[in-house]
């Protein structure tokens, strides 16, 4: 009877690959898997302008070299909150191994499965000398917090998926001469991730019949590296260009299943050792901002990321039939975004941006820990400065994604090919998703 329940468990558990998929993961966050929020002053112009607009000691986090033009010893600290959000409509259909006809698993409409997430900040800039400045960043690049309803219908794919990282970043900036900087940061990154789901104990996939819980949680850190330059090509304009290395994640967890079986009514606890050696894209941004006159600027922002890196996740447990495999064929990226500031008096600024931000993820590829797609971020935001040392910024952005639709299957591990478990059955329906975010943030001249 175990060995039966082992086999049907190796049909179901995919989950802890889901967890290298989805620790990038996020609705309301960058297309792909990444996060922007690091900072609110840059949120105000959908992030024009972040690695050429020294305005604060957040430039850290989006180029290195922006540290040797921010003024003084300077500390910025602040969060982002992401409001709950997301709609999907669709059903699980299965064979029916009782009969000719297919089951419907389950179905219906959820809503508001994007949990209400904070994303806080900060950065630390001191310049050593007229050419040398050091800074200190921490930040979350990535994460996500998804927990769908208890009874939505992609339940047997995917329920709660939480993930939190944390990337502390130091950074030294050579000035060259008062036109030119480059630099160099060292990043420590750290993820820690817990998902779960329902998972079938029989080969029937009926809807009257129990389902046991699939647990994941595992962690893993790393090292990468940033080198960046911004060169101040006149008195009115800037251009910066800032690279973020691959991270080589090596992930390790365990994989767990409970529940009853339905037909004897034998309590059924599995677990296992699992591994996962995967490697995060690296990144390039080019950065332009210009100044018109006093009171007005304009800036611009294109970031290119190696999504297609991206071909397949393949974990291997201790339990050879809790092993899995999940196809993934991304695709190479690009966010392009402009903004603009108005110095309305000397103690108030304000921001306005917009971004088009592409996916990796499409109809072909989606997933239900990854309901991604293109989407477009509208945001403004203001600066109150009401002392030469102490300055505030706030800002604002609603998020719209395409709609997409979902073709979910489970497959096969790699020796078996990789093929898709028909016996499973597939996740179909569309994702209508958007979402509202604020973020504030501190800033301090010592």
């Amino acid at each position: 009877m175990v060995s039966c329940l082992r086999q049907r468990v190796a049909v179901l558990s995919p989950l802890f690959a889901a967890m290298a998929v989805s620790f990038h993961a996020g609705t309301a966050h960058s297309a792909g898997y990444g996060v922007h929020e690091n900072s609110a002053s840059y949120l105000g112009t959908a992030f024009a302008g972040k690695a050429s607009n020294p305005q604060d000691a957040s430039i850290a986090a989006n180029n290195p070299a922006g540290i040797a033009y921010v003024e003084g010893t300077q500390i910025s600290v602040g969060s982002a909150v992401i409001f709950k959000g997301g709609e999907f409509e669709g059903k699980h259909t299965a064979p029916n191994l009782l009969g000719p006809s297919e089951t419907v698993v389950a179905e219906g409409k959820t809503k508001d499965f994007q949990s209400q997430t904070w994303v806080p900040f900060g950065h630390f800039v001191f310049p050593l000398n007229e050419q040398i400045s050091l800074g200190l960043s921490g930040y979350s690049p990535d994460g996500i917090q998804l927990d769908y309803d208890e009874d939505w219908a992609g339940r047997y794919f995917a329920k709660k998926t939480s993930v939190k990282t944390i990337n502390l970043q130091g950074t030294v900036s050579y000035k060259f001469q008062e036109d030119l900087s480059i630099a160099f940061g060292l990043i420590g990154s750290y993820v820690k991730g817990e998902l779960t789901q329902k998972t079938d104990l029989t080969n029937f996939m009926a809807p009257n019949y129990p389902a046991a819980e699939a647990k994941i949680d595992g962690d893993a850190k790393t090292l990468g590296w940033t080198i960046g330059t911004l060169w101040r090509v006149n008195e009115s304009t800037n251009l910066g260009l800032a690279y973020f290395s691959q991270l080589d994640f090596k992930l390790d967890g365990d994989v767990k299943v409970d529940g009853i079986y339905p037909v004897t009514k034998e309590p059924v606890h599995l677990k296992s050792k699992g591994k996962l050696d995967i490697t995060m894209p690296e990144k390039a941004t080019l950065s332009l901002t210009h100044q018109l006159n006093d009171q007005w600027t304009l800036m611009a922002d294109a970031t290119w990321t190696r999504w297609s890196r991206f071909k397949e996740f393949y974990v291997e447990a201790d339990a050879p039939t809790l092993s899995s495999y999940v196809p993934i064929n991304w695709k190479d990226v690009w966010a392009w975004s402009l903004g603009a500031s108005w110095q309305v008096v000397p103690e108030w600024k304000l921001r306005i941006g917009y971004m088009f931000d592409q996916s990796p993820v499409d109809d072909e590829n989606r997933t239900a820990r990854t309901p991604d797609s293109d989407r477009d971020w509208f945001t403004f935001g203001a600066n109150w400065k009401p002392d030469p040392s102490f300055s505030i910024d706030v800002s604002y952005a609603y998020v719209n994604l395409k709609k997409g639709k979902i073709d979910e299957n489970k497959h096969y591990t790699p020796p078996n090919q990789g093929g898709v478990i028909t016996d499973y059955g597939v996740l179909t329906g569309e994702y209508n998703n958007s979402s509202h975010i604020l973020a504030a943030q501190l800033n301090y001249i010592f």
